[in-house]
């Protein structure tokens, strides 16, 4: 397993996503990525429970529309009693592999990601519909930056040591969240 020293840590590499006001409730976070692989590797490394904790979280499910798509965060600060939290429950509501994956989650709300092939690899749309306070929105867009960031990296087979991601990207999300605070 690589270390997180191996890791990107310059979360300015990439553009910033964005944030649109929907209604009084939702907000739409949106980002676009470009990764230099074909869109069936990086269905693999959104869909597969060996691969998802790499870069993301622990997947229970299937990527079918209709069957369950449950996460389990894996980022979260370990106080001596392991970095385990609960799973969050999730449905596909569309699936067409290797171009769209959208689902629900009982944390995040609506997440839409779209591939295409281009410029030699595969555009990646991410779109996450969520209802949240204003300042979990630029905490939430600072996490998907820095999550869309570490699959970058574990396409190239790095993966996140989960148990010292506090210690060692706690920082990145911290300095993601000021560029959107920024922004």
């Amino acid at each position: 397993m690589a270390t997180n020293a191996q890791l990107n840590k310059d979360m300015t590499r990439f553009p910033l996503g964005t944030a649109t006001v929907l209604d009084e409730e939702r907000t739409e976070l949106a980002f676009t990525r470009h990764y230099p692989v074909a869109p069936d590797k990086l269905w693999d490394m959104l869909t597969n429970p060996e691969k998802t904790p790499m870069w993301w979280a622990k997947v229970r499910g299937h990527a079918k529309t209709g069957s369950s798509f449950d996460l389990k965060w894996l980022n979260v600060k370990d106080e001596g009693h392991g970095i385990e939290t609960d799973w969050w429950y999730g449905r596909v509501v569309e699936a067409e592999e290797p171009r769209l994956l959208e689902f629900t989650n009982t944390m995040h709300g609506r997440i839409r990601m779209e591939l295409a092939l281009a410029g030699g690899g595969t555009e990646l749309i991410f779109r996450n519909v969520l209802s949240v306070p204003e300042e979990v929105v630029l905490m939430s867009l600072a996490g998907w930056h820095v999550h869309l960031d570490h699959l970058h990296e574990a396409l190239d087979g790095k993966s996140v040591d989960w148990q010292h991601w506090w210690d060692d990207f706690h920082p990145c999300w911290q300095q993601a969240h000021a560029l959107y605070e920024d922004a």
